[in-house]
């Protein structure tokens, strides 16, 4: 059963994480003027990871302090049918996303299309090399962090009371209301992939394979987004060209 010491930290991955990201993350980028805006984006990176990190660090002290299994957190590899299931169904949908990627940059208008649908997330995606690694690292970090977080952790402390079904869509509406700086469409897409990402653990009984679904999907939003972003057309203001004085005066 939960300690004192769980009760504290889920309260932090469910008020104070979600609430600083919106209001002291995703905000300084709104506000920065915009040649600040490479630097505000890579801090906000870095940031990101050094925070999940420190969360999954304290997520795993916690743990280890209370002697529970690693089974529970599902921290333990399960070689099974549901596993070869997800990681052939993976493969499947990797093959056709990238198939339909490479029709998308081939059309102006589908870029056009993900750019408005981006739009309101433009100043937070990669535009540079430099960008697109960090974008990578922050990919990896969340695949694993949150994952750890939001589905093996939250799920067994809210599981703890209300039973696994009620756990997971809590935990998934939590995940989702986290990325509020999104909108509201953005929460609810988030939300949907947690309860997604929540049904992988329940199959394969392992956070792993939804660790690295949830990594590949952001890295394939950041390289997809930053050439979308990169394609642009850039509009050039004219200044009105002053008619020449006339000679009759």
């Amino acid at each position: 059963m939960p300690v004192l010491a769980d009760h504290i930290f889920a309260l932090v991955l469910a008020v104070l994480f979600p609430v600083r990201a919106a209001l002291f993350g995703y905000r300084r980028l709104t506000r920065a003027m915009p040649e600040d805006v490479p630097r505000v984006r890579l801090w906000l990176y870095k940031q990101g990871m050094a925070i999940q990190w420190a969360l999954a660090l304290v997520c795993i002290v916690l743990w280890t302090s209370q002697h529970r299994s690693w089974a529970m957190l599902g921290l333990v590899p399960r070689l099974n049918w549901a596993l070869g299931g997800v990681t052939l169904g993976l493969a499947i949908v990797i093959v056709f996303i990238l198939r339909e990627r490479k029709k998308a940059l081939a059309d102006d208008e589908a870029m056009a299309r993900l750019r408005e649908q981006m739009r309101r997330l433009e100043r937070m995606l990669p535009r540079t090399e430099e960008d697109l690694r960090w974008f990578e690292r922050l990919s990896i970090t969340a695949g694993i962090c949150e994952e750890l977080l939001y589905r093996g952790y939250l799920i067994w402390y809210v599981n703890s009371w209300l039973g696994l079904v009620p756990a997971a869509v809590i935990a998934s509406v939590i995940f989702g209301l986290g990325h509020a700086y999104q909108g509201p469409r953005g929460i609810v897409l988030t939300t949907m992939v947690g309860l997604f990402m929540s049904g992988v653990y329940a199959l394969t009984g392992s956070l792993y394979p939804s660790m690295v679904i949830h990594a590949l999907m952001d890295i394939y939003s950041g390289h997809t987004s930053r050439e979308a972003f990169a394609r642009e057309p850039v509009v050039i203001f004219e200044e009105p060209s002053t008619p020449e004085p006339s000679g009759d005066a």
